[in-house]
């Protein structure tokens, strides 16, 4: 258990760090991927059955609409106001979302349908990046805080996933846990135009992220656990990649 814990702050400490090398739009790539969501799915999958895990996969990938809602209300909610009314409302959008997914009749068309319509919605609507970024600095306080936030919420998550079934734990594990961690800090210490590009990042990550559990919806039966997780693993950044090089701006 202390093993499947570390991996969760080792993700956010990366994706944080990543920041400071390479700017708040590649950090978000990395915040978008399944960094926490896919090493927790292998333990479900070892723990409880490739059975599970598949029906879990199922409904995170639905929730990803629920992802996208929480990065657009936080988005809009922080333009204008601060940090934590953006994330709480961020929550809020997340949770309604969320629960209506739960509640529609899903298969792997109708979940991949969700969660491109979403993501599409984000890119679409997230407001654009406005002036300059201070560069991205992260004091060591602020970087212990992020790495505790994620130790909790994945207890939560390995805690709940058997207690409480696989459509539960899906939506458990599609929680915004980078997404509540880094808009946050980012907001109150480099300004809202970093938030924007910080957000955009998310959405192509996101993009990772529903490849990985579109590909465990589709091969975890018949494939088995250790193939089907090493094309998930596989084929989650080359998605993001081509993702991100359609959504470059065209160079006159």
């Amino acid at each position: 258990m202390l093993l499947r814990l570390a991996l969760v702050p080792a993700a956010v400490w990366i994706a944080s760090l990543a920041a400071r090398r390479w700017g708040h739009r590649v950090s978000g790539y990395l915040g978008g991927l399944p960094m926490i969501g896919g090493p927790i799915t292998l333990f479900l999958a070892i723990d409880l059955g490739p059975g599970f895990a598949a029906r879990s996969a199922l409904f995170t990938l639905a929730a990803i609409a629920g992802q996208a809602a929480h990065l657009l209300t936080f988005a809009w909610v922080g333009r204008r106001a601060r940090w934590p009314l953006a994330l709480a409302s961020g929550w809020s959008a997340f949770a309604a979302t969320s629960l209506a997914v739960s509640r529609v009749p899903l298969d792997p068309l109708v979940a991949v349908a969700l969660a491109a319509g979403s993501l599409l919605a984000a890119w679409r609507w997230l407001p654009r990046e406005e002036g300059a970024t201070l560069a991205a600095t992260i004091p060591p306080m602020e970087l212990r805080l992020r790495l505790v936030a994620a130790v909790a919420l994945a207890g939560l998550i390995l805690w709940a996933a058997p207690v409480f079934g696989p459509v539960a734990s899906g939506i458990l594990l599609s929680m915004p846990i980078t997404g509540s961690i880094m808009p946050p800090f980012t907001l109150a210490l480099h300004g809202y135009a970093a938030v924007a590009r910080l957000l955009r990042g998310f959405v192509v990550g996101l993009s990772g992220f529903a490849t990985f559990f579109t590909t465990l919806c589709l091969v975890l039966g018949p494939w088995g656990i250790v193939p089907a997780f090493a094309a998930a693993f596989a084929l989650a950044p080359a998605a993001a990649f081509a993702v991100d090089r359609l959504a470059r701006p065209r160079a006159p």
